[in-house]
């Protein structure tokens, strides 16, 4: 089987696989996962590619087994073969001869796994669960007495809630056996919240680094690698389908000692307003503001 490499990014870090093995059955996962750009060029390479092809078979066939048709005309049969695969069938080209009309049959075949593998990864890309959340760029650590919380906040960038929202952290940890050998593992950072029946608007993200914390043996060693990855799954309750969001944050990304300046904004008609071009920012850290989180203020869709 086939061999190839793959280019993973993980929040900063550059991984690529060697020797993942591939066939005809990732093709379809290929063009599911690349752009637009790319899938429009390859689609419509494919679609003249097997035109051309078929044009050329009804080119050299012998003369009148297309009605209409000039012998030899590769430009000729590229046409008719478009409007027969495309089954358009203006009428100005039939098939004339037994033979015009075996190659006619076995396009028109070809023609249906095309259109059929066409409209489903069409309709798939339109489909799939699309990732609907705005995470802040940095996540901050504000003391609370003699503990500090960890906190990160995200907002959904959609009109409609999303429903049964699941939350996850998990801290990227780097063991080292006696004999030098070393390897990773992710090792879960438990949330004060880490369910949410309804997130309309802003949702923080709250992990106590307390004694039994894995956060608290690496957060104050500079030398020591620091890497958390959040995850975030719920349901879009306008399309019923799975939404889910994903952010890496490395040390550089850690803030200590701040806070996230306040993104809602309470009218006096009694609406709220919230302020998605604040999200990312922060300040210094005040324990009004640290107390109130931990007491379970902000950590909700709305203050």
């Amino acid at each position: 089987m086939p061999r190839r490499h793959q280019h993973i990014d993980l929040g900063g870090v550059h991984a690529v696989k060697h020797g993942a093995p591939w066939g005809p059955g990732d093709v379809y996962y290929e063009l599911m996962e690349m752009g637009w750009r790319r899938f429009i060029a390859i689609v419509t390479a494919a679609f003249v590619g097997v035109n051309l092809l078929y044009g050329a078979i009804y080119a050299l066939l012998p003369a009148g087994t297309i009605d209409h048709m000039v012998p030899g005309s590769i430009a000729d049969g590229f046409f008719f073969s478009v409007e027969t695969l495309a089954t358009v069938g203006y009428g100005n080209m039939a098939p004339a001869t037994h033979a015009g009309h075996v190659v006619a049959v076995i396009e028109i075949l070809t023609g249906l796994f095309f259109t059929a593998t066409l409209t489903g990864l069409i309709f798939q890309r339109f489909a799939r669960p699309r990732e609907s959340l705005m995470f802040s760029d940095k996540l901050v650590v504000a003391r609370v007495g003699d503990r500090r919380l960890a906190m990160m906040r995200l907002a959904g960038t959609r009109a409609r809630p999303l429903a049964d929202v699941g939350a996850s952290m998990a801290l990227f940890e780097r063991i080292v056996l006696p004999t030098g050998r070393s390897y990773g593992q992710q090792v879960d950072l438990r949330l004060r919240n880490a369910r949410n029946a309804m997130m309309a608007l802003a949702w923080t993200l709250v992990h106590v680094i307390d004694d039994d914390s894995p956060l608290a043996k690496v957060i104050d060693d500079p030398a020591a690698e620091l890497r958390i990855t959040v995850t975030i799954r719920g349901l879009d309750t306008l399309l019923s389908n799975p939404s889910f969001g994903s952010k890496y944050y490395t040390r550089a990304d850690i803030l200590i000692d701040e806070e996230f300046v306040d993104i809602f904004d309470n009218r006096d008609d009694g609406s709220i307003h919230l302020d998605l071009t604040r999200l990312h920012a922060t300040r210094a850290a005040s324990d009004a503001f640290a107390g109130g989180v931990l007491a379970g203020r902000d950590v909700q869709s709305a203050p």
